[in-house]
């Protein structure tokens, strides 16, 4: 085509028809105008496919994360709570009014068990990967919102399971260092270290190491179960959303 004008410009200057010649010269250059943009407009076009695609994709990566999550957590709630009943029950029956130092001893020499459970390793790569590209920002306002919140207040929530577990294990390294427990078959430290460790306890310290270890592993689960419940319920609230939005891509 554009050898076509360049001919046709050629022979009007050769005639003399300059009027024509820039006619012709102005009607190229708009052809090439026109030419560009619809360039530029496909390109964008593809553009934009690109990055619908990129951003279903990763939706779909974040919801395949939550429900990975929540099967973790569905799994792992039930122990928690149980986990806390127990503890609930010990304290319990220490506190009763007819609780001696009997009562103390069986519960912590047998019964109470000072391990703690470690946290869940949630799925973040799709969310991580989502902020890290830029590609929330290109979400549905309420969305967007939705999902900030909920890794937000996870996150907030986890950390502060990690704190207190991290003070639980300091006391916990006192509480073994001191006495031997048997609620476990892995300690079997047998019954001649046994015998000479309940023998010569200290009953004031066993009843302030009891009331410190089990008020922080309260705390602990409390704080585990609570983080449990809100990642679980949110996740659904969460997913619906993401059905929705991937639906519309």
């Amino acid at each position: 085509m554009i050898k076509f004008f360049r001919t046709m410009r050629q022979n009007l200057l050769n005639e003399g028809k300059t009027g024509k010649y820039f006619k012709y010269a102005i009607g190229e250059i708009v052809l090439v105008v026109i030419g560009i943009l619809i360039a530029l407009q496909i390109n964008n076009w593809n553009e934009s496919l690109k990055k619908k695609a990129e951003i279903k994709n990763s939706l779909i990566a974040l919801r395949n994360d939550l429900v990975q999550d929540t099967l973790l957590i569905k799994e792992k709630l039930p122990f928690i709570t149980q986990q806390y009943q127990l503890n609930e029950s010990l304290r319990a029956r220490v506190a009763k009014p007819n609780a001696s130092l009997d009562t103390l001893i069986q519960i912590m020499r047998y019964e109470f068990n000072p391990n703690w459970s470690a946290q869940i390793v949630y799925n973040s790569n799709a969310y991580n990967s989502l902020n890290q590209t830029g590609l929330i920002e290109s979400l549905p306002d309420s969305l967007k919102a939705t999902i900030k919140n909920f890794y937000n207040k996870k996150f907030f929530l986890k950390d502060r399971v990690e704190k207190t577990t991290n003070d639980y294990r300091e006391k916990i390294t006192s509480y073994v260092n001191t006495y031997t427990f048997g609620s476990t078959a892995i300690h079997d430290q047998g019954p001649l270290i046994d015998s000479l460790i309940w023998d010569s306890i200290d009953d004031s310290h066993l009843a302030a190491t009891f009331q410190g270890i089990s008020n922080f592993k309260r705390i602990l689960f409390t704080e585990t179960q609570e983080e449990l419940e809100y990642s679980f319920y949110n996740s659904k609230t969460l997913l619906h959303q993401l059905d929705l939005e991937i639906q519309n891509k």
